[in-house]
């Protein structure tokens, strides 16, 4: 997108935009879809559809950049035009290609493997989690070594080629578990002739599939657990993590991509020890116990954030809601110059003055990469909830809604960028992202004490001072 439009990044707002909303469209009706239809068939569907539009993407993108030079220039824009919409489209199937396939693997096969013994499923979903983290930590690294060394076109046909080969061996892999738990090739015993009939031939009517789709919702917010997953969802309305967006923000407070590239890293290795840390904080506490615990450490560490938009070095200045002129943070994420390496070496990194310009944004940083150990606590531990608590028949619709609910929040999020897009009013951001979060935990809070675990933490502290004042 950045190639095809390097003016701006509005192209590629555009494209987050879109992908998000095809989730929130149809994520209900891709959920409704995977628990009317066969475990196998369902994996052998998506599969497809996601790595065969990968690839007619990378090709699209790639052809067209390799070749762009020459076509006629009256008509470059108009060729343009479509290849950015064509390439959004099959970015959008293969995100709800991806969505189904997570759906289907992460929330119902682990589920059934799993059986009954809840600790076995609690370390799946960590070793899943973990590998999910060190894969988005290693394929940037990959591909921008391919973008560099092998240009966008060779790149584009390797990107295609790769999801070709990986969809017959992923499908290869997903068969042999099928083969191995035969359990998986059993749905529920309770769900309708109907419903029988549909796992065979799933209905392709579009006004049938809305239908079901508004279904779905109306399941999720009946379904005890809709507080647990609202309360996930609201984590997505944050900038509190490295995304384009905080990213354009940190180089515009003279943060070396190097630096921030280095920091990316220790983010996710501090994601990968949550992960780790999520199954021996579950068999310690117990399940709800432990989403509270990672609350309380997100909120904690997301609270730096908050006081980084006070300290010295923060750009805050709210009289820029009544200017016309700002200088917004993603049309000038590629603009943005490089620390002066030369003012730099005049100061010493002993001297206080060296680091006082940067104290607001090293205090965020610090804040957003601490707090990535509490996210994936709070992440693994509503998805288990899910997992344990949901009907095997209404599995697929309460987590395609939970992705369409989880979509909807980071949609806003971008919203919010667009209405405040200067830098001088990213402080309002993230306190609009702290109160997200707090949000979020007061609706776990909530699915808590229906369950009656917040009572439980009530009991045993009277109980302690009681036994405290007996001795």
């Amino acid at each position: 997108m950045l190639e095809l439009y390097k003016d701006s990044l509005r192209l590629t707002a555009t494209y987050g935009m879109v992908i998000a909303a095809s989730v929130i469209l149809f994520g209900a009706f891709i959920g409704r879809w995977i628990d009317r239809a066969e475990r196998i068939t369902a994996a052998r569907t998506f599969l497809v559809i996601q790595n065969t539009a990968v690839s007619l993407c990378a090709m699209l993108l790639a052809g067209y950049i390799s070749y762009r030079d020459e076509l006629d220039p009256e008509k470059e824009q108009m060729f343009t035009y479509f290849v950015s919409i064509g390439g959004i489209v099959l970015a959008s199937v293969a995100r709800l290609g991806s969505t189904g396939t997570n759906i289907i693997i992460q929330k119902d096969w682990v589920v059934v493997i799993a059986g009954e013994d809840t600790d076995y499923l609690a370390k799946v979903n960590s070793i899943l989690r973990t590998i999910e983290l060190v894969t988005y930590m290693i394929a940037p690294a990959i591909a921008g070594q391919l973008f560099t060394f092998l240009g966008f076109g060779w790149t584009g046909i390797f990107i295609a080629v790769w999801n070709l080969v990986s969809v017959c061996v992923e499908y290869l892999l997903l068969a042999k578990i099928y083969k191995t738990y035969p359990a998986l090739s059993k749905k529920g015993t309770e769900a309708s002739n109907d419903d029988e009939e549909s796992q065979e031939e799933p209905s392709p009517n579009f006004i049938d599939g809305f239908k079901d789709a508004l279904g779905g919702w109306k399941i999720y917010m009946n379904h005890p657990v809709r507080f647990a997953g609202l309360g996930l969802s609201c984590l997505f309305m944050t900038v509190l993590g490295f995304d384009n967006i905080t990213y354009g923000y940190c180089l515009m407070q003279k943060v070396p991509h190097a630096a921030l590239g280095a920091l990316v890293g220790v983010s996710a290795l501090v994601g990968v020890a949550g992960s780790l840390a999520y199954p021996i904080f579950r068999r310690k506490f117990g399940l709800e116990r432990t989403g509270l615990l990672g609350m309380f450490l997100l909120i904690s560490c997301s609270s730096f954030a908050v006081l980084s938009v006070f300290l010295p070095g923060s750009p805050l200045n709210l009289s820029h809601l009544s200017l016309q002129e700002t200088e917004a943070i993603i049309e000038n994420l590629n603009n943005t110059e490089i620390v002066d390496l030369k003012v730099v070496a005049e100061k010493s990194w002993i001297d206080p003055d060296f680091w006082l310009p940067f104290s607001s944004v090293l205090v965020l940083l610090s804040g957003i990469i601490l707090a990535r150990f509490g996210l994936w606590v709070v992440d693994l531990t509503v998805s288990q909830i899910i997992q344990e608590m949901v009907e095997e028949d209404v599995r697929g619709v309460i987590n395609g809604v939970q992705d369409s609910m989880n979509n909807a929040l980071d949609l806003t999020k971008c919203v919010l960028v667009i209405l405040l897009p200067a830098q001088e009013t990213f402080g309002l951001l993230i306190i609009a992202s702290f109160v997200s979060i707090n949000i979020g935990w007061l609706l776990y809070a909530l699915y808590c004490r229906s369950q009656g675990h917040l009572s439980c933490l009530c009991k045993k502290s009277t109980e302690i001072q009681s036994n405290s004042s007996d001795a």
